[in-house]
């Protein structure tokens, strides 16, 4: 039976048991840089608390997320995830050119601005809200 049919549990997830990306880079921060986890949680422009939770997590985060700390750490946390693929079969051959890549991260880049725009108006909205509160005691 293929993995897509399986009918108990995720695909090989014995394969994933000694992947723990979380780990592997809290490790890595306390062993190899001279940095504090708030320091890199700051530069990540997360919370002590959030960056904390990725770190516990054996998935760290999303694909994103992992790029961003293995650029600012200069140490690659994508090869594992890479390897595990690899051993399970799955052979990536699929290579993007220099316009698909730009296109793509064009689309990540107005999806961020999408997002900021609306974490800004919900700021917004909070902040009348409190006024509106207040003024109304």
């Amino acid at each position: 039976m293929d993995m897509l049919h399986q009918t108990s549990g995720s695909p090989k997830d014995e394969q994933f048991e000694n992947l723990h990306l979380g780990k592997l880079i809290k490790d890595y921060i306390e062993q190899e840089t001279p940095y504090t986890k708030t320091y890199i949680a700051t530069q990540l422009g997360l919370t002590r608390t959030c960056f904390s939770s990725r770190l516990n997590s054996p998935f760290y985060g999303n694909t994103f997320d992992l790029m961003k700390v293995s650029i600012l750490l200069e140490k690659d946390f994508l090869s594992p995830c890479l390897a595990v693929m690899r051993a399970s079969g799955t052979n990536s051959n699929k290579l993007y050119t220099e316009k698909e890549y730009a296109e793509m991260m064009m689309k990540l880049a107005h999806a961020e601005k999408k997002l900021f725009e609306k974490e800004r108006e919900l700021n917004l909205t909070h902040e009348l809200l409190e006024k509106y509160r207040l003024m109304s005691r």
